[in-house]
């Protein structure tokens, strides 16, 4: 009689490395498909809320910081932020210290926009972790960090 394919799994240490990073991947596009569908009623898309994210908790940033942070081109991160901009969202101010280059603040739209995203990020959190109480968070936490560690090293 053949093995069940969870036996099989559990027997084969390469195969549950190779299960659990496809589950990984898996669950990072479901977790970002799940949060954009929930966004589009704010009429922003991935690229736009990933810019305000990052300049609500870096206010100030400039245009270079902010396509670091994103890993984009800095050309990219200018248009985006243009249109952020153009729609009442960000605001470019000059930077004290380098006239060539621009600070980027939310504005109080913006803020507005950012309050709503946590809000659904929450939403999303809890719908993702329904079953997981604080020691299962803990555990997780510690194993994705083990995993990004290790993923980081040279």
């Amino acid at each position: 009689m053949a093995k069940p394919i969870d036996q099989l799994l559990a027997e084969d240490p390469t195969a549950l490395k190779r299960n659990a990073s496809l589950k990984l991947t898996v669950i990072a596009r479901q977790l970002r498909a799940h949060f954009d569908q929930s966004v589009v009623r704010l009429g922003v898309t991935r690229s736009q809320w990933t810019v305000i994210a990052v300049v609500a908790r870096h206010p100030g940033a400039t245009q270079r910081t902010i396509a670091n942070m994103l890993e984009i081109a800095e050309a990219s991160a200018g248009r985006l932020i243009d249109r952020l901009c153009a729609d009442g969202l960000l605001e470019r101010r000059a930077k004290d210290d380098d006239r060539r280059a621009h600070a980027v603040f939310l504005t109080e739209a913006g803020q507005t926009i950012t309050t709503q995203l946590a809000g659904i990020a929450r939403a999303n959190e809890d719908v993702a972790f329904a079953r997981f109480d604080v020691d299962d968070l803990n555990r997780l936490n510690m194993l994705l960090d083990m995993l990004s560690e290790n993923i980081a090293k040279p």
